[in-house]
């Protein structure tokens, strides 16, 4: 005790010099990994994201964009037919498992609650989620598969956060566990959140995070994380190193690049290869991102003669296969609008095929303005236009079916020597116009049940020069086609009662049918109704003398010139173009006439299970074993089988048509659709806008 006393001043000396080393090393051991902290990627995100991804999307400010995207929310929960589309089988079928409950719901529970929830588990670390972890930059990667997908997500995070993640291998031991805890492991650098396994997620893929310098990387995927470990360490340029998403992103101005809330580039090779697909019969592979350039077989049987062709085009000069990438800009600064810019990147080895020479063909013409908008109502229910030479159409596009089809009849009538002779060159494009039924009352209504209740159309074809008799020729040539049709090869073309006469409207001249026939029938009185005139470099034929009469008057500036016109937002000039009036379509595509005609094709009560009587008949037979389809044994089997098939007719038919006009309804949540395409040799680039609400 007297030592310690005699000895206080030496013991407090040294204690307070090991303390003071002790707080020196624990200054040291801070202040070293506060250094490190500081430490910034001069790279760009793009150059840790892997170069073999599928998709990649970028936001380039994530506080900005939020705003936007929520005001959209906001401005769509207000719209009226925001109720009818959400009880539609369409949006249960796309939308309804992801947005459970609605999308007022969505936004309520996952959106706001989700955000709340994130900010909440931010703020134990002293982060502010929209400024320390999201606050700038956000790319996110992904590799979709067959049975999983696989993602990286990387962002900035400011150096507070940095700092505090500098301890997490000191950290590691106070993590929380429990039955309702995730499991947190810390490991060479990465920490590994694997969630509680679940009855719907037995065993739940651990989400791998870590820090590259001042860059937070959460991925799913081992391998993706660690080949953007590697890009790092070794300076790589991942995805802003590969030559075609450089390529594509080139195709983007600066300009453009600004408005897009978010760019999201697609690798479709590496998509057709991860995704199954399914041969054709031409030997070649469709990937399920090319299956959307088709008519449903249902709805090419309710009218062949029409649709067989039309679905033909749209399977050709749709074709998705020649372009290897693409690239999608949204836009959503006005809240009553979603606007896009598509890129679609060509692939020189693929196009340079024989089977795409009418492609390269058709995308060799220069664009050109798309003066037939000004000649269409503004009430216009659709439009489609196309710039392809009327050759390439005729010889590389139909087949011999389509030639001698209703659609094929006018497209050989165009040919014909008496039209040619009245054009200054090739037609160099055609559109298709619709408007409501009420501008065709002659001829849209059906006779019967069975008949295709058909809108007021206009098919338009380009022919700039072309003199005013070319549309005589036209119904003169069309005539002859159709009673061509049944001819024997060397046989003069048969005559008839049908004649091509003046139909003057307002003084300006039109042609037209007269057919003396008193009897009644769908042909007959459309054929009463047709009109043909040429308007400025559109030679038109037509249903409506309304839509023809317009189309003399066009002094309001038509469909494209109205005050609010979708088309205001895009551009005057294209290679082809597409307009949709939801509420307008709805009204004709939803209506009793054509509900019936579609329902009725598709649940055939003369059919026995979609297939010829006789056929079933004789399938059944075959498994009795015995040749006589009337054998009594067969017909008991058939009997039963076609009773089960009107039943299936009259419960899901009814279904299926109550469905169909509820989704014709669900559509009048949107106001109009409207997009221009520009072909160049290398890409196609696609503007549009979408509009919701009144």
């Amino acid at each position: 005790m007297e030592w310690l006393k005699s000895n206080w001043k030496r013991i407090a000396k040294y204690a307070g010099l090991g303390v003071g080393c002790i707080a020196v090393g624990v200054l040291a051991f801070v202040g070293a990994r506060y250094v490190s902290s500081g430490s910034e990627y001069e790279g760009a995100l793009l150059d840790l994201v892997p170069a073999d991804a599928a998709v990649v999307i970028r936001v380039d400010s994530v506080p900005k964009r939020k705003y936007e995207l929520e005001r959209l929310i906001d401005h769509a929960l207000l719209q009226p037919g925001l109720v009818q589309l959400e009880s539609s089988s369409m949006w249960q079928d796309s939308m309804g498992e992801n947005i459970e409950g609605g999308l007022y719901q969505f936004k309520q529970d996952k959106w706001d609650a989700g955000l709340a929830k994130a900010q909440a588990d931010a703020e134990p670390l002293g982060a502010r989620l929209f400024e320390d972890v999201l606050g700038g930059e956000l790319v996110l990667a992904t590799d979709p598969g067959p049975d999983t997908t696989e993602f990286i997500a990387i962002s900035r995070v400011t150096r507070g956060l940095r700092f505090k993640w500098a301890f997490m291998d000191l950290a590691s031991g106070f993590f929380p566990e429990g039955p309702n805890q995730p499991k947190l492991e810390y490991n060479g650098g990465v920490l590994y959140v694997t969630p509680q396994p679940t009855e719907k997620v037995p065993a739940p893929v651990p989400m791998l995070i870590t820090l590259l310098d001042d860059v937070l990387v959460i991925s799913n995927s081992q391998r993706m994380l660690n080949e953007s470990v590697r890009l790092h360490t070794e300076d790589g340029k991942g995805m802003s190193g590969r030559a075609d998403y450089v390529e594509t992103l080139k195709l983007v101005s600066d300009e453009q690049r600004e408005k897009h809330v978010a760019g999201i580039w697609l690798d479709l090779d590496r998509l057709r290869k991860r995704m199954p697909g399914k041969e054709l019969p031409d030997g070649t592979v469709e990937s399920p991102i090319d299956r959307f350039n088709a008519m449903p077989k249902d709805v090419e049987g309710i009218y062949p003669d029409i649709f067989a062709p039309v679905n033909r085009i749209l399977k050709h000069d749709l074709d998705s296969r020649p372009f290897h990438a693409a690239y999608y800009g949204l836009d959503v600064s006005e809240p009553s609008a979603l606007m896009f810019d598509q890129y679609l990147l060509v692939s020189p080895d693929r196009v340079a095929q024989d089977r795409y020479a009418y492609l390269r063909k058709t995308w060799a013409q220069a664009p050109a303005a798309e003066t037939q908008l000004k000649l269409l109502p503004p009430d216009t229910m659709m439009q489609v236009s196309y710039r392809q030479p009327l050759e390439v159409l005729y010889n590389d596009v139909f087949d011999e079916n389509a030639r001698a089809s209703l659609v094929g009849d006018f497209i050989v009538a165009l040919r014909g020597p008496s039209v040619k002779a009245q054009l200054a060159g090739d037609i160099q494009g055609l559109a298709f116009a619709a408007a409501p039924r009420s501008y065709a009352p002659g001829s849209s209504i059906p006779l019967s049940g069975a008949e295709f209740p058909l809108p007021a159309f206009s098919l338009m074809f380009r022919a700039p020069g072309a003199q005013p008799e070319a549309a005589r020729a036209l119904l003169d040539e069309y005539l002859a086609a159709q009673r061509g049709r049944a001819r024997k090869p060397g046989e003069a073309a048969p005559t008839g009662i049908v004649t091509v006469v003046e139909k003057p409207i307002n003084g300006r001249m039109a042609y037209g049918f007269l057919d003396p026939r008193e009897d009644d029938n769908f042909i007959r009185r459309l054929n009463r109704e047709i009109r043909a005139a040429l308007v400025g470099e559109w030679l038109i034929l037509t249903n409506s003398e309304q839509m023809l009469t317009y189309a003399f008057g066009a002094q309001d500036g038509g469909l494209a010139g109205q005050p609010g016109s979708a088309w205001r937002l895009l551009p005057g000039t294209g290679s082809a173009t597409m307009y949709l009036n939801f509420d307008q379509f709805a009204a004709y595509a939803g209506g009793p006439e054509l509900a019936k005609v579609l329902r009725d094709n598709k649940y055939n009560t003369g059919l026995i299970e979609g297939r010829d009587p006789g056929e079933v008949r004789r399938e059944i037979a075959a498994q009795v074993g015995t040749e006589d389809v009337s054998h009594p044994e067969v017909t008991r089997i058939y009997n039963e089988r076609k009773g089960e098939w009107l039943r299936i007719c009259m419960v899901e038919g009814n279904r299926y048509e109550s469905e169909f006009r509820a989704d014709m309804g669900g559509l009048r949540f949107f106001k109009d659709l409207a997009l221009i395409t520009t072909f160049a040799e290398d890409h196609l680039h696609v503007q549009g806008v979408l509009r919701i609400g009144n």
